[in-house]
């Protein structure tokens, strides 16, 4: 399993724009997430992962700018285990490193909460996010064929992993 450059240092939430989402932030992350996927999550299943709370496994990390949210990501652990699900940044700062910081702030909370690897899929097509990914030190570990709906058929799906 590939180990990611940070994986020795922990950045500090707090030194970070990046926070817990809370529920107030939902109309945000919905439009956020309406803009920036093909296959966007939806206001239901955003909803239920921010009103999830302490006892739930899943959270949702947002990056935060200027009183407003340009970015999300939504991870679950079980045990030592964390899954990234789902991660989406405002098309107006794709590229601007927003992501980045986003998900090592992510992978450092992952980390903090006892996680030992961490698990994606992300669309074959996805190009800047499996750069981003590879850049961190994600492998590839399999293919989940025609996994992903398209407009024109289906996708494969790479699963990737990354030791925290």
């Amino acid at each position: 399993m590939a180990r990611g450059p940070e994986a020795g240092h922990d950045p500090v939430l707090q030194d970070e724009p990046v926070r817990p989402a809370r529920p107030l932030d939902a109309g945000q992350l919905v439009e956020i997430d309406s803009q920036a996927s093909r296959t966007p999550w939806g206001a239901g299943r955003l909803e239920v992962a921010l009103a999830a709370g302490a006892a739930s496994r899943e959270r949702v990390l947002v990056y935060e700018q200027q009183a407003g949210a340009r970015a999300f990501l939504v991870y679950s652990t079980v045990m030592d285990e964390a899954s990234l699900l789902y991660m989406a940044v405002a098309p107006r700062w794709q590229g601007s490193g927003i992501g980045r910081s986003l998900l090592v702030a992510g992978l450092a909370e992952m980390r903090r909460e006892g996680a030992r690897v961490c698990l994606l899929e992300v669309r074959e097509s996805n190009g800047p996010a499996r750069h981003l990914y590879r850049a961190l030190g994600f492998r590839i570990d399999g293919v989940r064929r025609n996994y992903y709906r398209t407009a024109t058929g289906r996708e494969d799906a790479l699963l990737m992993s990354l030791a925290l």
